[in-house]
């Protein structure tokens, strides 16, 4: 009961400050004795870092959907033997000294292409598949 009166009491304040200017919440505070810059400025900082952290994640998201979608990419040109996309990617493997590791490149696994082009510029990749479609 008494957590549904806080959390009913906090939705209020939330209302009223969207509706209304933050003003009056402002001069209680520094009534009760509270430094309003200093809570701004924690508060921005809090901000600035959530917001990091946020545009981390979704980079990390994308940079994970792209490497899925080439290694799809990469696993059809190896099951239809196109030249190109092949060449590439047993260049990719000499470059990178793992071609004891990977030899047929039919029986590699979407997980070892993933290892495989993971340092590679993903865009750049893409868009040397949709070149070589054209």
């Amino acid at each position: 009961m008494k957590n549904k009166i806080i959390k009913n009491i906090d939705q209020q304040i939330i209302n009223q400050l969207i509706d209304d200017d933050s003003s009056i919440l402002d001069s209680y505070l520094e009534n009760e004795g509270y430094n309003i810059d200093e809570i701004e400025t924690i508060a921005l900082r809090s901000y600035k870092k959530l917001s990091f952290i946020l545009n981390g994640t979704i980079n990390q998201q994308k940079d994970q959907a792209l490497l899925e979608k080439i290694s799809l990419l990469f696993k059809d040109a190896i099951n239809k033997n196109l030249d190109k996309p092949v060449h590439y990617l047993k260049n990719l493997i000499t470059n990178n000294e793992l071609q004891v590791q990977y030899r047929n490149l039919d029986k590699l696994s979407i997980e070892e292409i993933q290892n495989i082009i993971k340092d590679q510029n993903l865009i750049e990749l893409l868009e040397k598949f949709d070149n070589d479609k054209e």
